[in-house]
């Protein structure tokens, strides 16, 4: 059996090799400059010392902690419900709201910044249209902006997560502390939340962590709220030309933060799993017409808030503009005129780059799911440890260390556009590995023994044998590894060099100047070369995004 895998020793020490300089090594650059003193050159803890003597920085530390916190919460608050009214009861069109409310977590989260800068900015719609009713709505910039965005786009995390722990809950279970004269409150709060909790705590911990690693909303509308993943990247901008240390020291501490989430997830999940065979289904309930509309305009009304935002922006970019004025009513197709005649590189880029990271990506993936899979064991630990680790690195760190490590030496990167293929590929290639792992674990491996004893060598007989079986989760995640490159800002707007601006960062920068009507163009062709691959996944091979993810 140890002869099988010779080929694929090679292959193990190659993608190790990849590893360490796409994802450790970078790191660990950044971590040893983040204590090197800019002005002498020597080891220090200036950095450090410098970020917890400084007001200023401490409040980016707490802004962070305090918009993630409160939009975990809120998004808890309309998770769980929503979850729990869509599992346990019939609700009217329940299989297409339950569709649109898992689209918020494809739907980049700047363009839903964008979209409420345009209802409720200073020039907002909505702004202008209660002004002159002589009421005031309240501002959308700063964090009140940046927890209502938060909220409504990473809700779903929590959404699917305790569904799929409701739809797993033996139904003998409740029956049992109902025949002991428990009503149905007491019900849910002792046997049916217990049972849900590691759910519940697996996607706060998720929604947290994408909160505290999100650039684009805060730098959008968060104004002088700043936050860390800000902090950082102005700190390695403005640092570029000499010693990143403050930028490293920033990111050290944004790094260990996700990281201690992710460790502390893994750790929950493991001690307060409960393992359980649905034998008995909960059976879905028929209300009453007056409570089925509440619960039915509860769920709708959700999606429809966390929708609208999106539908704004298309309407938007076929409205004429005039730089932060919009003329709503009056039909144009200016902006996708200019988008695809006169500055059409972004979307070449985008679609390029995106392209050739997911090619790479696809490769490394199924070569590492096998290796998974196939070769269990330490060092098969070890290497799911690694490819699952820029899960855990925020989008601006991974930015920061990449540009910093690849900016002189042997190997320079740093103003290329491979460099982006590097960070698309590092960052979402477990998205392949995910899907591409999942359905390996299914095909029997004696199929791939037959191959290897009528004398095919190994690396061959998965080739013909195992690959062609693996092609639904290639295909899969190819399109989810597709999708989530398109919308990458947070490592872009790091690495991006001018003529490789990708659609991400030709919205962004339209937005900062308030030029909403190219922006919405932009967002729009974004957005629709989001939704349509994935309706494609859906119809070709029966896996939404949920599934894939």
């Amino acid at each position: 059996m140890r002869r099988h895998f010779q080929g694929w020793n090679i292959i193990l020490a190659a993608v190790f090799a990849i590893l360490f300089f796409a994802v450790l090594y970078p790191i660990l650059y950044i971590f040893k400059a983040s204590f090197i003193d800019p002005e002498t050159g020597a080891w220090s803890l200036k950095s450090y010392a410098t970020f917890l003597r400084y007001p200023y920085y401490l409040r980016c530390l707490r802004n962070s902690l305090f918009v993630s916190s409160l939009s975990t919460v809120l998004a808890m608050a309309i998770g769980v419900p929503f979850a729990f009214f869509l599992s346990r009861y019939e609700v009217p069109g329940k299989n297409l709201i339950r569709t649109l409310g898992t689209l918020p977590l494809i739907l980049p989260t700047f363009i839903g910044a964008e979209a409420w800068l345009i209802l409720l900015g200073r020039n907002g719609l909505f702004a202008k249209m209660f002004h002159g009713i002589g009421l005031e709505m309240p501002s959308i910039y700063g964090w009140k902006g940046i927890v209502l965005v938060f909220t409504l786009q990473f809700f779903p995390f929590i959404f699917l997560m305790v569904s799929s722990a409701l739809n797993t809950i033996d139904r003998s279970l409740e029956e049992a502390s109902t025949n002991l004269g428990a009503g149905k409150m007491r019900v849910l709060f002792t046997v049916t939340l217990p049972v849900v909790t590691p759910a519940i705590l697996s996607g706060a911990l998720v929604v947290f962590y994408l909160c505290i690693e999100n650039f684009g909303v805060p730098v959008l509308i968060g104004e002088d709220f700043k936050v860390l993943s800000v902090q950082a990247y102005n700190e390695f901008i403005s640092e570029l030309g000499g010693n990143p240390a403050m930028a490293g020291a920033l990111s050290m501490i944004l790094l260990a933060i996700t990281l201690g989430l992710t460790v502390f997830q893994k750790y929950w999940v493991e001690r307060k799993n409960y393992t359980m065979t649905s034998l008995n289904p909960i059976q879905v309930r028929r209300l009453r017409p007056l409570p089925t509309f509440f619960i039915w305009l509860f769920c709708a009304g959700t999606v429809f808030v966390a929708l609208f935002p999106f539908a704004v922006v298309m309407v938007s970019s076929v409205t004429k503009t005039q730089g932060p004025v919009m003329y709503f009513g009056q039909f144009s197709l200016e902006n996708f005129t200019r988008a695809f005649t006169i500055a059409p590189r972004p979307i070449i880029n985008s679609f390029f780059l995106a392209t050739t990271a997911t090619l790479i990506g696809i490769v490394f993936g199924i070569l590492v799911s096998y290796l998974l899979v196939r070769k269990r064991g330490p060092v098969s630990y070890l290497l799911d440890l690694l490819v699952m680790l820029p899960l855990a690195i925020a989008g601006t760190v991974q930015g920061i260390a990449l540009a910093a490590t690849y900016n002189k030496g042997f190997i320079v990167l740093t103003g290329t556009w491979m460099i982006l293929v590097l960070a698309y590929f590092v960052r979402k290639t477990p998205y392949s590995i995910k899907t591409t792992s999942s359905l390996l674990q299914q095909i029997d491996p004696s199929i791939e023994e037959a191959s290897i004893n009528l004398g095919v060598p190994p690396v061959l007989s998965f080739v013909k044998v195992v690959l062609p079986l693996m092609l639904p989760g290639i295909f899969a995640g190819a399109v989810i590894m597709w999708v989530t490159t398109l919308a990458e800002l947070s490592s872009t707007i790091v690495l991006y060099y001018g003529p490789w601006a990708t659609m991400t960062v030709e919205i962004f920068q339209r937005i900062g100047s308030g030029d909403f009507g190219p922006a919405s163009s932009y967002a729009t062709i974004l957005i629709l070369s989001v939704l349509i691959p994935l309706f494609i996944l859906n119809r070709v091979s029966g896996r939404d995004l949920a599934s894939s993810l």
